[in-house]
């Protein structure tokens, strides 16, 4: 974890281009909006490009819409990829990075992650990648203001599942409690991750909730959301992130699977394990990963395909643990 290399990254480059994962998430969105902050109050220049749109549930963090979903040249020297296992998951932003003239830094905490780039900051243990950039606040010696420190939580309440999930450590908690010193307010985020659904989620959700299935004696709960049931619901697929804890939370359930139709032949997987059974390494049999106890996949198949394969690895791996 070369925390210094790229310390030192950041304090040598006045121009920064920051980007992450497509289908972005509550930790991909808040590292990107906290780092920048961070980075302009050093009186750097900063844009951030994504190729997707910020979810709406995340549309109540201040800058988010400086994101910029246009793959327009920047005039950066140093690129900086956030909660990213591999580059290629940046997608259509890598049509804009110019490697003969910016440096690569990789920030990242997923245990998949490649190590690609010039430098880079990756920490499996850390329970989010916004963890990490706190840390490198403090190596900067900048003290997060009130708003960047409700970031910063931000990010890590979505990626512990408000404190939940088993990345969640005794310095993820530690962490906790120094952003609420410095001004973060945890009932605030909690209320607009958790209490601030619109109807149509909530409605489909009950239709997924109705259709779960479980497999491998009940240690595996799956289920499935359709182009029929996205389509009647007006429903936008990326605010689908937290479902699959849904199926988790069956009794003697140790993994659970969200199969996502997304209506150009592509089924996304989400992948999520009570810290029993390594998900990773599940999601890696189909060219996926993350984490151990949270993980993702990408098929291009038929939504009945990917269900019957995937069902199957996982009820075999169950068995054989």
């Amino acid at each position: 974890m070369p925390i210094n290399d790229v310390t030192e990254a950041l304090v040598r480059h006045r121009r920064f281009l920051l980007t992450s994962h497509y289908n972005p998430d509550g930790d991909n969105i808040a590292s990107q909006l906290a780092l920048a902050s961070i980075l302009r109050s050093l009186n750097k220049q900063v844009a951030i490009v994504d190729q997707d749109p910020v979810p709406g549930r995340y549309r109540f963090l201040p800058g988010w819409e400086s994101i910029g979903n246009q793959m327009v040249p920047q005039n950066a020297s140093c690129v900086v990829v956030l909660d990213c296992g591999n580059i290629d998951r940046i997608g259509k932003v890598s049509d804009i990075i110019t490697p003969a003239t910016m440096e690569l830094v990789n920030i990242d905490h997923h245990v998949s992650n490649t190590l690609y780039g010039h430098f880079h900051y990756v920490d499996p243990e850390a329970s989010s990648t916004c963890e990490l950039i706190l840390r490198l606040a403090q190596k900067l010696r900048v003290k997060p203001t009130p708003e960047q420190a409700q970031i910063i939580l931000t990010g890590m309440m979505s990626d512990t599942g408000g404190f939940r999930y088993a990345s969640t450590s005794a310095d993820t908690l530690r962490a906790a409690g120094l952003l609420s010193d410095y001004g973060a307010k945890i009932a605030e985020v909690a209320e607009q991750l958790y209490y601030q659904q619109p109807i149509n989620q909530l409605k489909i959700l009950g239709e997924l909730l109705s259709r779960l299935k479980t497999g491998a004696k009940g240690k595996l709960a799956y289920m499935s959301l359709t182009q029929e049931l996205i389509k009647r619901y007006d429903f936008d697929l990326s605010e689908s992130e937290e479902f699959v804890k849904y199926a988790l939370a069956v009794k003697g359930a140790e993994v659970a699977i969200l199969f996502k139709e997304q209506g150009d032949g592509v089924i996304r997987v989400s992948f999520r394990a009570k810290g029993r059974v390594d998900v990773n390494q599940l999601a890696g049999k189909f060219g996926g990963g993350g984490h151990i106890s949270a993980a993702g996949a990408r098929l291009n198949t038929t939504l009945e395909d990917a269900v019957q394969k995937v069902v199957q690895m996982a009820e075999a791996e169950l068995s054989s643990n």
